[in-house]
């Protein structure tokens, strides 16, 4: 169960040790035996924070699902921007653009 939480809080930017998370989970546990009342709120951040992982996984199967395309122009070989097909500068760094045949995907 550790894993599967630690995995998940991971995806969503946030990195927490198995000691602390077993800490965090006793005081949760704790403060739900004193106050009852508290359940239904630590039971909706469960859920949010599932509902956020949910998103996430969609959001990161669907990047990969979807396949990239290209529009036409030329990319900067020393900034990266992407330029229009009659540029002969870069319209963000002004290098000199070399106008050679870019694959697309």
């Amino acid at each position: 169960m550790a894993d599967y939480v630690d995995k998940g809080l991971k995806r969503i930017g946030i990195t927490i040790s198995k000691p602390m998370l077993a800490i965090v989970c006793i005081i949760f546990g704790i403060m739900v035996v004193v106050f009852p009342s508290l359940l239904v709120w630590i039971v909706g951040l469960f859920l949010v924070i599932q509902g956020i992982l949910l998103l996430t996984d969609l959001l990161e199967y669907e990047s990969q699902r979807t396949p990239m395309t290209v529009s036409k122009g030329f990319y900067c070989t020393n900034c990266g921007t992407r330029n229009i097909e009659e540029a002969v500068y870069c319209k963000k760094c002004g290098e000199t653009l070399k106008q050679v045949k870019q694959k697309k995907a």
